[in-house]
């Protein structure tokens, strides 16, 4: 039996490189920039110098030129320059768009998306008829083809139609949703729900058009598509702040940190000398840990329920800190990290058995189910088995730990407490961020229909020995600890209003993974901290 026939298969060119193609006497990297919006200069750089060595790679005077224009520009401070105007142009930041845009783009999404699935469902056809009188290549033979060059990926990636449909249906909300109308959430004469879902078809908008956004430049328009609105003091995005403005985003942010943290919450000042006595010469060595401990648990018994459990709290520190700083932080897994220098303090503040609430380091798919793990999950007990969650945390080492993977935890921890709140009817629900000795809280709560709030509350650094046991106990140190505690005891419990809840419920984006870029780049800048 003769061999079977090879088919060849030859690839159609991508929309990106037969544009370059059609402009090949005056092309410029400039010109493809802004014709593909692109969002991202590494991306954009990676994508067009693919398309030159595939398509422009031969020896003419034009070819050779192209290529000598694109290194001599990408090496220029004038191309630095571009990206920094480029990252504040209305290009990029799709934000000024109006009632009549949005249609616009509306409807042309929705015709494109009756065409793919027309032409799917011809060529689904087409494809049935042909079955039985043209021989079926397999995968060999089209990898085997020569003539068929390996195309890279083009810039317009697919996107799932159930995405697309998810984004159309964002950009029309803005339109017509009732909740920016007849039940809005109004600050100062300002109609945030309003601005919310604006702020929402912005994303959606740049999403459908370049399919993933990278989480480190935009994880808080990652967040607003699944109702989260971050709102951390001076860490707004770009976007955000053309949307809200920046002054009505920072006095959003300062009213409800004034509504949910207790700055008043006081500690005496005799007390206070006193444990910062024992603890510096505990580090000078005059004291030793067994003399210290006995102190405070002596001065505990003055104290009330929320100062005692700080002192509690640094007791178990005295225990388990090293006496001397390690030269090389390398040597601390992520296990020794949290049990080590932070769960000792954590489980004074956010946990206590006598309550039945739990500080737990699982590990492992929380009650509320979803696809990932938090490191952390505080629990009620119900009698003998763990319940509901009421917040959760995750941590990181600084070594291997770079921006992308952080912010992706900082995105699941509003994830993991959104559906907390949604799921247990809760006020708040509270989240811990540890990324080396530094330690990031958050409160979320449903502040308004369809809107959940993401609000940092307080950040520290951690000590790494008993020589730093002293900078951690300053007042105001004290102050933000006790700020904390108050907050998870006062707020992340079942609301005695469940009905709210439900009627301000958005169900959480379960494709939103699908729309975060896979590719890591450390240049990306990051506006969230997590160091100092």
């Amino acid at each position: 039996m003769p061999p079977k026939k090879k088919v060849k298969l030859f690839k159609k060119i991508p929309e990106d490189a037969q544009w370059c193609l059609d402009r090949s006497n005056h092309l410029s990297f400039k010109e493809f920039i802004e014709k593909w919006d692109c969002l991202d200069r590494n991306q954009a750089q990676q994508r067009f110098g693919n398309i030159l060595s595939e398509y422009f790679k031969s020896k003419s005077v034009t070819d050779t030129k192209i290529r000598d224009d694109y290194k001599n520009w990408t090496s220029s401070a004038d191309y630095l320059r571009f990206w920094s105007t480029r990252s504040q142009s209305n290009t990029l930041l799709k934000t000024e768009l109006g009632c009549s845009e949005i249609i616009d783009i509306v409807t042309e999404q929705r015709l494109k998306s009756l065409q793919t699935t027309a032409a799917s469902n011809g060529a689904s056809s087409t494809n049935s008829a042909r079955n039985s009188s043209v021989p079926e290549a397999s995968a060999s033979d089209i990898s085997d083809d020569s003539s068929a060059p390996a195309e890279p990926t083009s810039l317009n990636n697919t996107m799932s139609i159930e995405v697309k449909d998810y984004l159309i249906s964002v950009m029309n909300n803005f339109l017509d949703d009732e909740d920016t109308n007849e039940n809005p959430w109004m600050f100062k004469d300002i109609n945030i729900s309003y601005l919310f879902h604006k702020y929402q078809a912005a994303t959606s908008e740049m999403l459908v058009k370049h399919k993933t956004l990278p989480v480190e430049s935009y994880v808080h328009e990652l967040a607003s598509l699944t109702h989260i609105l971050f709102l951390c003091k001076d860490q707004h995005s770009e976007i955000a702040e053309k949307v809200f403005t920046l002054e009505t985003l920072q006095q959003l942010t300062a009213s409800l940190e004034q509504k949910i943290i207790n700055h008043s919450l006081d500690f005496p000042s005799n007390h206070f000398m006193t444990i910062t006595n024992t603890l510096t010469d505990l580090s000078l060595a005059k004291k030793t840990r067994e003399q210290a401990i006995l102190e405070f648990t002596v001065l505990a018994s003055q104290m009330n329920y929320g100062q005692k459990r700080l002192l509690y709290g640094i007791n178990n520190l005295i225990q388990k800190l090293p006496t001397r700083p390690l030269n090389d932080y390398k040597q601390i897994s992520e296990s020794e990290l949290w049990s080590t220098y932070f769960d000792p303090l954590l489980c004074c503040l956010i946990s206590d058995p006598d309550r039945l609430i739990h500080l737990r380091w699982t590990n492992a798919i929380p009650m509320e189910k979803g696809k990932n793990r938090p490191d952390a999950v505080i629990s009620e007990k119900q009698q003998m088995s763990f319940g509901n969650s009421v917040g959760y945390g995750e941590a990181k080492p600084l070594q291997g730990s770079c921006s992308k993977s952080l912010c992706l935890d900082t995105l699941r921890l509003a994830i993991f407490t959104k559906n907390a709140i949604d799921i247990n009817k809760l006020d708040g629900a509270l989240a811990f961020q540890i990324h080396g000795f530094n330690i990031i809280f958050y409160l979320q709560q449903l502040t308004a229909k369809g809107i959940y709030t993401f609000i940092e509350i307080a950040h520290f650094r951690f000590p790494q020995s008993l020589d730093d046991l002293p900078s951690l106990f300053t007042m105001i140190n004290i102050k933000k600890l006790l700020g904390v505690s108050d907050v998870f005891w006062s707020f992340c419990r079942k609301s005695k209003q469940p009905d709210i809840i439900g009627e301000r419920y958005k169900k959480t984006l379960v494709s939103l993974d699908s729309m975060i870029d896979t590719a890591q780049d450390s240049t990306r800048r990051c506006v969230l901290r997590f160091g100092q």
